[in-house]
């Protein structure tokens, strides 16, 4: 690597009590994960098919037997899925 061009305009990146973004964050912005934690708490209705009734789940529910389900069927990337999340990657 060329010390040169790393050199080149250290001085003047950042003075010292400046930033480089200086408004900083909007107020009200949202973070990715704290819009997608807001989706999977929505709840919904859904068929059990066991019970023959309709049951109120949330979405993150509902995606969790959608996963076991796929498991089940032999979907090791599904399987491999719930293993991780519920003892770690190994």
């Amino acid at each position: 690597m060329r010390d040169d061009i790393y050199l080149e305009g250290i001085e003047t990146r950042f003075q010292k009590g400046q930033s480089g973004n200086l408004k900083g964050r909007p107020k009200g912005s949202r973070g990715k994960a704290k819009r997608i934690r807001q989706v999977l708490g929505v709840s919904t209705k859904a068929d059990n098919q066991l019970k023959k009734e309709t049951v109120t789940l949330s979405i993150e529910e509902l995606i969790t037997i959608t996963i076991v389900a796929k498991a089940l069927k032999g979907n090791t990337a599904a399987y491999r899925a719930i293993m991780d999340n519920a003892y770690g990657k190994l």
